[in-house]
């Protein structure tokens, strides 16, 4: 019995020790989105911060789509953008007047290859859009994104999104 337990505790040790040298659970794939996300905070610099969603998914053998939803409640501007930086298959971006459920949803703005790149927008440019699609319309009062995601090698990825309304 000390002999066995002479020979796991400097096993078990090791362990311990490779579970806190190796950053404590945060995988890779979060630290790169968390990197992602401050970029993204620097590309609406001037704003005041609301948010983010980022969007986790593992690319398969077949196209998937994945929907997001973005209040808008205020008059005010919102700044948007898009880091696709940890995307590696082709990936079509969506923006919408509705959800998916929604028969007459108005396709607002759409980024083709968006795949490796980082994305900028605002409320008032898709705005302009919505009303030139809709003239009847007001003002967009939330958008929904969707993200058409490309079959591919198997490979755990993200989006990251980031918002912030202009100070």
């Amino acid at each position: 019995m000390i002999k066995l337990f002479k020979l796991t505790l400097p096993l078990v040790a090791c362990f311990l020790w490779i579970g806190l040298v190796s950053g404590g659970g945060e995988s890779e794939l979060e630290a790169q989105m968390s990197t992602l996300k401050q970029e993204c905070k620097e590309m609406i610099k001037g704003t005041r911060y609301e948010g983010s969603k980022i969007t986790y998914y593992s690319v398969r053998s077949s196209k998937q789509i994945k929907n997001i939803e973005v209040y808008t409640f205020l008059l005010d501007e919102y700044k948007f953008a898009i880091s696709t930086k940890k995307c590696s298959v082709p990936l079509t971006i969506k923006i919408y007047d509705a959800a998916p459920d929604v028969k007459e949803r108005i396709l607002i703005r759409e980024f083709k290859k968006a795949q490796g790149k980082n994305l900028k927008f605002s409320t008032s440019e898709l705005n302009d859009l919505y009303q030139a699609k809709n003239p009847d319309a007001d003002r967009l009062r939330n958008i929904h994104i969707e993200y058409a995601i490309s079959s591919g090698k198997v490979a755990n990825e993200g989006i990251v999104l980031v918002y912030g309304i202009e100070s």
